[in-house]
């Protein structure tokens, strides 16, 4: 139940992430990640541990 609930959360985070882009005229390719604080990535891990180290 762990792996479906982590999914789940993932996948509404990735939503908002991208109506939050969509809302602000923000285009990014898929398969990039970017973040508020212009830091760019092409990895989905290298991003999400950006993410827990410097903004948590």
């Amino acid at each position: 139940m762990t792996g479906l609930l982590r999914r789940v959360v993932r996948r509404y985070q990735l939503h908002c992430a991208r109506e939050d882009a969509r809302v602000r005229g923000i285009v990014v390719p898929l398969g990039v990640w970017v973040c508020g604080c212009d830091h760019v990535s092409l990895d989905r891990l290298a991003f999400t541990r950006h993410l827990t180290e410097v903004h948590a």
